[in-house]
């Protein structure tokens, strides 16, 4: 390759990338909305604990009473199919 060609190749490259976070940054969303998440009745969703397992020990619940995954309010002593817990 020459030289030329190589220092083009390194220039576009690098304005591809920055055009592509630029996107993203100036996008709107920058957290998923209740559209995107499941219902209560797909992601079986209950009030109540299942054993030991709880919202408050998923890596998904978001306090106070919110899912990354599942819409609507959530308790914290609710369980859904989601459920993953926290390390």
């Amino acid at each position: 390759m020459t030289g030329r060609f190589r220092d083009s190749r390194r220039r576009f490259l690098r304005l591809l990338i920055l055009a592509g976070g630029g996107t993203l940054a100036l996008s709107p969303r920058t957290r998923a909305d209740d559209s995107d998440k499941m219902s209560k009745t797909q992601a079986e969703y209950q009030d109540s604990p299942k054993d030991i397992q709880m919202c408050a020990t998923c890596t998904l619940f978001v306090a106070p009473h919110a899912c990354k995954v599942v819409e609507g309010k959530i308790s914290p002593d609710g369980w859904c199919k989601a459920y993953a817990m926290a390390d």
